[in-house]
């Protein structure tokens, strides 16, 4: 049976299925800029594209706990937030219905740790402060008002 050989893209979402704020961001990234980094509200998520095969590391932050994640896969993965900073082993699901084990779906947790330079629950609250004043909730229409 013949192989691919051309390249193709796979989707990793992560999913903030937590209470809480958390952030993701390129591992290599993580400390050195803030510039490339997506703040996910409780119930967001994020779907980045991925050269199959290919090998990227995230690091995924929830207060001051830090995950530091490998993810080279050759199908649609989704992953959940709470997962990474379980006990126990995460619980990774493919998109397509594979029942392949954790390692096999192709995300890894290679480290699990604290950071305490910022949190990200204390800042995100800091940020909604400033954004919405007291009083004010945030508006979640995403039509744009016409101009009059």
């Amino acid at each position: 049976m013949p192989a691919i050989t051309q390249p193709y893209e796979v989707l990793l979402d992560f999913t903030n299925d937590t209470h809480d704020f958390a952030t993701v961001q390129l591992l290599r990234e993580y400390g050195r800029s803030t510039s490339a980094v997506v703040l996910l509200s409780p119930g967001e998520s994020i779907t980045l594209v991925l050269e199959a095969g290919s090998v990227y590391k995230y690091a995924l932050k929830s207060h001051s706990k830090v995950a530091n994640v490998s993810a080279r896969s050759w199908r649609d993965i989704q992953c959940e937030i709470s997962h990474l900073f379980a006990g126990g082993p995460p619980a990774w699901s493919p998109v397509r219905g594979s029942t392949s084990p954790p390692a096999a779906s192709g995300v890894t947790v290679d480290r699990v740790w604290r950071d305490y330079r910022f949190n990200v629950w204390n800042d995100a609250r800091e940020f909604t402060k400033r954004l919405y004043p007291e009083g004010q909730k945030p508006s979640y229409d995403t039509t744009i008002a016409s101009a009059r």
